[in-house]
């Protein structure tokens, strides 16, 4: 690894670690697997107005691991979401609220909006592909001003109690 690396690779570890400065941007990244999520909830009411059209309301819960996200240099423990879809046969909108619960026992809220496709793997099995647009809306204590935008991909089996996802964003805080 060149100097070059070195510096970068040193300015990315040190812009992780330290809290953001009021109004500053601080981006995040992070991956979760299906083992660390969990559907808690989730209730489907067919519509009727044509085959596998149905509403839904679910509840989604997520452990963090210590390192893996924080905001303004606070771990997150945990995220809850909760939302409702509007799927035929799994494809179409949904829309969710989130909790993100700190190390510290504050909390940060966001909203976002989802497309989802059903589409078949190669075997024929099903999976739920989905995309989301999620933004923050502010918090408690310190985190009262947070906003900011982050941007998600993920999969799902049809069923499954878990769903794996790829989240990159960025927030700032408003004083």
């Amino acid at each position: 690894m060149g100097l070059h690396s070195v510096i970068i690779v040193s300015a990315v570890a040190i812009g992780l670690a330290a809290p953001a400065m009021a109004g500053e941007k601080q981006s995040f990244t992070y991956n979760k697997s299906s083992s660390e999520s969990r559907y808690t909830q989730e209730n489907m009411i067919d519509v009727g107005d044509v085959p596998g059209h149905q509403v839904r309301i679910f509840e989604i819960t997520w452990s963090f691991k210590k390192d893996e996200l924080a905001f303004d240099g606070v771990a997150v423990k945990e995220q809850w979401v909760r939302g409702m879809s509007d799927y035929t046969n799994w494809s179409g909108p949904a829309m969710n609220y989130s909790t993100y619960v700190l190390e510290d026992g504050n909390k940060v809220f966001s909203r976002a909006t989802t497309t989802s496709q059903s589409t078949a793997n190669p075997d024929g099995s099903k999976v739920l592909k989905f995309a989301s647009v999620e933004n923050f809306i502010g918090g408690t204590g310190k985190f009262a001003g947070i906003i900011g935008q982050a941007h998600a991909n993920g999969s799902r089996v049809p069923g499954e109690k878990a769903l794996t996802i790829q989240v990159a964003g960025e927030y700032w805080i408003e004083k």
